[in-house]
């Protein structure tokens, strides 16, 4: 348990109570989501007889049973269906609690909640983070990698300060959101130095007719516009290997088993090594706009505006 800074007694004793109910309150919401006491301890960091003991400390205190077992499922009661919305909205208000004291620090200080995306999580967000530390070295960072279209949602809810994602020109705005573009990832055809075509920089289209792709599942968006770039051509291609994982991928293409679309970004080291070589696509210009976004109606602690101009002056 973190360390609870010493105030005159009884005062210290009611802050560490405070403390444990709620994380028997988050441990509560936890196994709910999961329906697993077990899932619940990893995604919390405890073990499970201590996520155990929370919900058994809560059926205590509320004198009922909150969850049944139905075979190897966990089910809540109807006594834990209806307390959900309540330790939910306790949760809430002691999130909006800290944020009006965030609120109130000057700049450089304080909290920062960040959600993002695989593509500019893992790739682009260290770097501005890296940099945003370099001045205001006291700020800390929550950051929580997810869909974009989750992050929208959390912006929206304010559960999420700012958001940072990868947006395809075809999305649909949000209304509650204010959003701005602060980069551009271009997507480029990774193929082995051993290839025919490699050693030039932009080649038609029509060179790739029976294309050996290695290409991630369907219903991705770089699978989608892999089909929706070959369909407006009417160029075959051929699927010589599906997987999802993209340090694999890498390492395929550079063992000459194929070729793969990727977002520079996600392949730049490897280029600027000489792994394996890229192509551009003379026809067209392929790319994923960086979009950064914000609640409209949400006023923005110091800390939090200074990061965000931060973002907006590295367009």
């Amino acid at each position: 348990m973190r360390n609870v800074k010493a105030f005159p007694s009884p005062y210290n004793s009611m802050i560490v109570c405070l403390y444990m109910d709620l994380i028997k309150f988050k441990s509560f919401l936890t196994v709910t989501k999961f329906r697993s006491f077990s899932k619940a301890a990893e995604t919390l960091f405890f073990s499970q007889p201590a996520i155990s003991a929370h919900i058994k400390e809560l059926e205590y205190e509320y004198d009922t049973k909150l969850f049944n077992r139905v075979g190897r499922n966990i089910e809540l009661t109807k006594s834990g269906k209806a307390l959900v919305y309540y330790i939910e909205s306790i949760l809430d208000t002691f999130e909006e609690s800290k944020n009006a004291i965030n609120n109130l620090k000057e700049a450089g200080e304080g909290k920062i909640s960040i959600g993002t995306s695989s593509l500019p999580g893992a790739h682009l967000v260290p770097e501005f983070l890296s940099k945003y530390k370099s001045q205001y070295p006291d700020v800390t960072f929550d950051v929580t990698m997810l869909k974009a279209v989750k992050i929208r949602d959390l912006v929206s809810k304010k559960k999420l300060d700012v958001g940072i994602i990868g947006s395809q020109n075809s999305e649909h705005e949000d209304a509650m959101l204010v959003e701005e573009t602060i980069g551009r990832d271009e997507m480029v055809l990774a193929i082995p130095n051993t290839h025919p075509l490699a050693g030039k920089e932009k080649i038609s289209i029509w060179k790739l007719k029976n294309l050996e792709l290695i290409v991630s599942f369907k219903n991705t968006l770089n699978r989608h516009v892999i089909n929706k770039l070959f369909l407006k051509y009417n160029i075959p291609y051929v699927i010589k290997h599906e997987i999802d994982d993209k340090a694999m991928k890498i390492s395929m293409v550079q063992h000459g088993l194929g070729c793969a679309f990727f977002m520079y970004s996600e392949i730049k080291r490897e280029t600027e090594s000489k792994w394996v070589s890229i192509l551009r696509i003379e026809e067209e210009e392929l790319y994923r706009d960086i979009v950064l976004i914000r609640r409209k109606d949400t006023t923005m602690s110091p800390t939090v505006e200074s990061f965000y101009n931060f973002l907006l002056g590295m367009k």
